[in-house]
């Protein structure tokens, strides 16, 4: 055979190959990822952010999803918090909706020396109620409060500091991170109670987001505040708030200790008995990683039981330490 045929033969076999690999991309397999220097152009122009919304408990949730970074980002995630009806109807899957009132508006922001200074329109005034006043100040708060530069906030109306909100809200000039969803039993702190933020497990009503909400519980100051922690997140979360616990109420708490930035938890076998399955498990590692890991100067947790790291039921392994999460409740919302 000619050799000028073959070469045609060949050449029309590579074409028809080639088209063939894009004939069922819509029903069949993925398509391939962009070139690595495309998906990291897409990561350099994205940050992850953790907003805090509201739940159908009306508790603030965190959940962490990608935004665009752009100049002035600690505005433009104040604005994903501002209700309106495609944020609601982005949210409603989830179970969750803004916190702060429709109409709200971003006048001008400040940060310096660590303190953001929030001039809100008078629409921020707009909340229902004072459980939704409280949640979308709040809200605020813990949302700046994410970014690095962020430790304090001071939120004005149409320029004058607000001392006071129309439901009965009193606000401090300056406020920083502190008792987020507190239970209704807290009470206001006394002099030998100290606040302590737990971390309960809940989801949304149709079962299709699940996620850890943090409570702020009032109890007895001690020797060892982890250990406190830990035992009260075993106790569970108060009533008629939607949340669960999965850690066993009989689990005892048999010794905590922290050396650096690492804290050992050694638990009773009593642990074991959440009742199985890999996701209970995984909640139950990541309910105490994240009570644990929000006291200051702790990285990492390690987990034993009677005194030993094997594994649990449903296989986590214990071996090495759990890193502080950097991202709580990521979502793709």
């Amino acid at each position: 055979m000619p050799k000028k045929v073959i070469c045609l033969i060949i050449l029309i076999y590579l074409v028809l190959s080639i088209a063939g690999c894009g004939l069922f991309k819509k029903g069949g397999e993925k398509s391939a990822p962009p070139p690595a220097e495309d998906t990291e152009q897409v990561q350099a122009n994205m940050r992850k952010t953790v907003f805090y919304f509201v739940n159908e408990n009306n508790l603030l949730v965190p959940v962490t999803k990608d935004i665009p970074w752009v100049e002035g980002i600690g505005r433009a995630a104040l604005e994903c918090l501002v209700d309106s009806p495609e944020i609601r109807a982005e949210l409603a899957e989830k179970g969750l909706k803004p916190s702060l009132p429709e109409g709200t508006k971003i006048l001008g922001m400040t940060i310096r020396d660590g303190l953001a200074k929030v001039d809100f329109s008078k629409e921020f005034l707009n909340s229902a109620d004072k459980v939704a006043e409280q949640n979308a100040i709040n809200s605020v708060v813990y949302t700046l409060t994410e970014f690095p530069a962020v430790e304090k906030v001071q939120i004005l109306v149409d320029g004058k500091p607000l001392k006071k909100c129309p439901k009965g809200t009193v606000i401090k000039d300056v406020l920083y991170r502190e008792k987020i969803n507190l239970e209704p039993t807290g009470g206001d702190a006394g002099k030998d109670l100290v606040p302590v933020t737990l971390y309960f497990k809940s989801s949304s009503q149709n079962g299709s987001f699940t996620y850890f909400v943090p409570v702020t519980r009032m109890v007895n100051k001690s020797d060892n505040m982890i250990k406190t922690a830990v035992e009260e997140l075993i106790k569970g979360p108060a009533g008629n708030m939607g949340l669960v616990s999965v850690l066993p109420q009989d689990t005892r708490v048999l010794d905590v200790s922290q050396k650096e930035s690492e804290v050992v938890i050694n638990f009773s076998k009593e642990i074991e008995g959440y009742g199985g399955g890999v996701d209970v498990e995984q909640a139950l590692v990541n309910s105490v990683v994240l009570t644990v890991s929000q006291f200051p100067g702790v990285e990492k947790v390690s987990l034993q039981v009677e005194g030993k790291t094997e594994v649990l039921p449903e296989g986590t392994v214990l071996e090495n330490p759990i890193l502080k999460p950097t991202y709580v409740n990521p979502s793709n919302i």
